[in-house]
């Protein structure tokens, strides 16, 4: 009895199973790669960055809410498209550039239609021009290039989380935005300020201006930090 069951066992045919092979994190990064570097996904973001950035530069008052609103998104995403290349493997020239260009542009902007300093808004429109015409020119973002001088490194130490960049980010984007953010909920003019504020903005002025002039300096062959 016990030699048909064992008889019977062997000849059963053996259990199928039927398992989907799992999609690893490199397939997927690698089919993604295949779409043209245009749609790639970092790419994507930097669009939305630009079309929200127009949005906010046709907004009826252009420093009220639904133009702060879009300004935000535009420089919120600035925090997203890097990290999503990085990830993705999916680092190219196109986007580097296009994400330097939009965020030199909405910093004029935002400094363009809330400064009532003549100087200021020539600063900064020069700081753009510069930055944008280096990036035609060289086809990168200055930060990107192998040398520089003492006060480009100074600005971007510890990948810009100093003092100097501090109030250059105040000057062109905190600033602006506090200005902003009084215009709509207190209906201040959207150019009004404070002595500290306008001490606070001179100050990011001076760096803005000295980080403009530092990047048409030759380099001085030391190496940069923070990269």
């Amino acid at each position: 009895r016990h030699g048909r069951l064992a008889r019977t066992c062997t000849h059963r045919p053996p259990r199928r199973r039927y398992s989907r092979m799992p999609t690893t994190r490199s397939q997927s990064k690698s089919d993604a790669r295949r779409l043209p570097m245009v749609l790639w996904p970092p790419n994507l973001i930097g669009y939305v960055r630009v079309a929200t950035l127009c949005a906010a530069m046709h907004a009826a008052d252009p420093a009220g809410s639904d133009a702060v609103w879009f300004c935000f998104v535009s420089l919120f995403l600035d925090y997203l498209d890097g990290p999503c290349a990085r990830y993705l493997n999916m680092c190219s020239q196109f986007g580097d550039l296009l994400d330097h260009y939009t965020d030199h542009v909405s910093m004029f902007w935002l400094v363009y239609i809330t400064s009532t300093s003549t100087i200021n808004v020539a600063v900064n429109a020069a700081h753009a021009v510069v930055a944008c015409g280096y990036m035609a020119r060289c086809g990168h973002y200055f930060k990107h290039s192998s040398g520089g001088n003492f006060v480009t490194r100074l600005v971007e130490e510890n990948n810009y989380f100093n003092m100097p960049a501090m109030l250059w980010n105040a000057n062109t984007v905190l600033i602006p935005f506090v200005k902003m953010s009084y215009h709509i909920e207190k209906g201040l003019p959207q150019n009004d300020s404070t002595l500290l504020i306008n001490i606070f903005d001179a100050l990011g002025g001076l760096v803005t201006l000295s980080y403009t002039v530092a990047v048409c300096l030759p380099p001085d062959g030391r190496s940069r930090k923070g990269k």
